[in-house]
């Protein structure tokens, strides 16, 4: 599995809600801030404990992250993203298509794709 350079600061996260631009898909809200500094794109993704039990959790976390990596070669460099899942009730009929779907029509809208 590749790797992806994750956010762990706390700080860096709230600079990046308050001060970074989003959108919001069916499943997930992307924020996302143009970085000076970095070659490369950085990601966190963030799952709400209200969501479910930490199976859950951890499954739309993966899935996640698979549905980025499909993308990440044809994702502009150079950002700080945030990845947040949106719906709260547990919906264990998710798939990975439906958040690849919901992923890349949000990172087109934003003009964030190559």
């Amino acid at each position: 599995m590749k790797r992806i350079i994750t956010i762990k600061k706390n700080y860096e996260v709230k600079h990046i809600l308050t001060k970074g631009k989003w959108a919001k898909g069916k499943y997930i809200t992307i924020y996302y801030k143009k970085s000076e500094k970095l070659v490369n794109n950085r990601l966190c993704f963030i799952v709400s404990k209200k969501s479910g039990n930490s199976v859950f959790r951890n499954r739309i976390r993966r899935l996640m992250r698979e549905s980025y990596l499909t993308d990440e070669n044809l994702l502009k460099q150079g950002y700080n993203i945030l990845v947040m899942w949106k719906t709260k009730e547990e919906n264990t009929d998710v798939k990975c298509q439906d958040i690849y779907k919901d992923m890349h029509k949000l990172f087109q809208e934003r003009d964030l794709l190559i």
